[in-house]
């Protein structure tokens, strides 16, 4: 069924001006995008944007939904305590693991995310978790986490090596491609301090077999980048590209102790970082060198991790911060403009995880994933300036109206395909009893 979004204002490079757009859409994708009205047939299902903003849909690049339950609850521990509290959790059962996923899933789609690149967990929770993000509607480039090694005092890893490709083979066997395509997978090693060499390698290995990238945590924290010259002799990202783990399908999360040799290393590998701010500075990881690694032609995409340690799903504050940490960083105010970092959460976060042009624009040809922002509003006055207020000024709660893959899920702001209120309820009554931490 062909779908029309009329009468919406729209940003178009490259010149990031502001202008009229229309969007005509046949089943999941765009086929036409245009400044003048759209001529369409009597059926077409048509909305009127009433000169709201289109954009769109922004792609959270690292997530973990499932710790939306645990907000608040790891504040004020450095990342290496952060992990070690995290270690001795009791594990969440089969509808808690649903619903903390689903309440996450949820405020990515309020917030304007349309695409997250989600780390869940091992086995029939990860599965759970999965099930949850279809049910919510997002688009999912997922991953299990696989560890074969013990990392500090953390528990002893409950796979071995072998274990670990095997659950990651049965997932991608179950998900990769499912939902009409809306559901992919990538192997995703947790991080080399939970991992071994053997494990890197076959990681590699199975991700070229399976024809996927690989998605992992990277020089997050000082103590545990300096644990890998203890292990390897050499740094993080050295031993990955050993590994051959390095590459332009590999997505490296965080990377905040890098030396110069590992910049290099990424950049010359063709790379991609994914920086999660809000996280990176919640837990005190350290300052991201992004700034280093943009200049070095490295792409860039952002996450919001979990909301156990960045407090939230909202892809607008993290550009906000990503923005803000690169100018202070280099002390040049010229860093990161609202251009470059609005690219990072769109086009360059679909690149960076594995989905090329499929997403992260409007453009026809590319998957109906759209956003509208309610315009104009106090704080998002004036055309000429709209980009700029958007990513400096706007917040998740300015988002209107959702589509993925050219369904509305979220319209006028009213959720279409899901009775939020029960969910939320149920979440509540869930984690009330929840007495893990209380």
């Amino acid at each position: 069924m062909n779908s029309l979004l009329k009468n919406g204002i729209g940003v178009w490079p490259p010149s990031y001006s502001i202008k009229p757009i229309n969007v005509l859409i046949d089943g999941d994708t765009i086929v036409q995008v245009s400044q003048e009205p759209i001529k369409v047939a009597p059926d077409t299902q048509v909305y009127d944007l009433k000169g709201n903003l289109l954009l769109p849909g922004f792609v959270d690049c690292h997530t973990h939904l499932a710790q939306s339950f645990g907000r608040g609850i790891y504040d004020n521990l450095h990342l290496t305590e952060w992990l070690l509290a995290r270690s001795w959790d009791e594990p969440m059962n089969e509808e808690e693991v649903y619903a903390a996923s689903m309440i996450g899933a949820l405020e990515a789609l309020r917030t304007g995310t349309t695409t997250v690149a989600e780390m869940t967990t091992v086995g029939e929770l990860g599965d759970i978790a999965i099930e949850a993000i279809v049910s919510s509607g997002l688009r999912a480039v997922v991953s299990i986490p696989m560890g074969d090694y013990q990392e500090g005092k953390k528990r002893p890893p409950k796979l071995n090596t072998a274990q670990c490709l095997e659950a990651t083979r049965k997932t991608f066997e179950r998900w990769h491609g499912a939902v009409d395509g809306r559901i992919t997978m990538r192997v995703s090693p947790v991080g080399l301090p939970a991992c071994t060499e053997e494990l890197m390698r076959g990681c590699r290995a199975l991700a070229d077999e399976l024809g996927v990238g690989i998605h992992t945590h990277c020089c997050e924290g000082e103590t545990e980048t300096a644990n890998s010259y203890e292990r390897f002799g050499v740094s993080e990202v050295e031993l990955l590209h050993r590994c051959g783990v390095l590459g332009p399908d590999a997505q490296l999360v965080h990377c905040i102790w890098l030396s110069e040799r590992d910049k290099q290393l990424i950049a010359e590998t063709g790379s991609h970082v994914i920086t999660c701010p809000s996280t990176n500075t919640k837990i005190t990881d350290g300052m991201p060198p992004m700034p280093d690694l943009h200049k070095l032609g490295v792409n860039i995409g952002i996450g919001c991790d979990g909301a156990a340690s960045s407090g939230s799903y909202d892809m607008l504050q993290e550009a906000r911060l990503v923005s803000l940490l690169g100018k202070v960083r280099t002390m040049d105010a010229a860093m990161f403009p609202a251009e470059e970092v609005y690219q990072m959460m769109t086009a360059n976060g679909s690149r960076a995880i594995g989905l090329g042009d499929q997403v992260g624009g409007v453009e026809p040809g590319r998957k109906a994933d759209i956003i509208v922002i309610s315009y104009p509003k106090i704080h998002l006055i004036d055309e000429r300036r709209l980009l700029s207020n958007l990513i400096y000024s706007a917040t998740g709660g300015d988002v209107d109206s959702v589509f993925v893959g050219g369904k509305p899920l979220i319209w006028q702001g009213e959720m279409m395909h899901l009775d939020e209120e029960e969910i939320i309820a149920r979440a509540l009554e869930l984690m009330r009893n929840w007495n893990t931490y209380y």
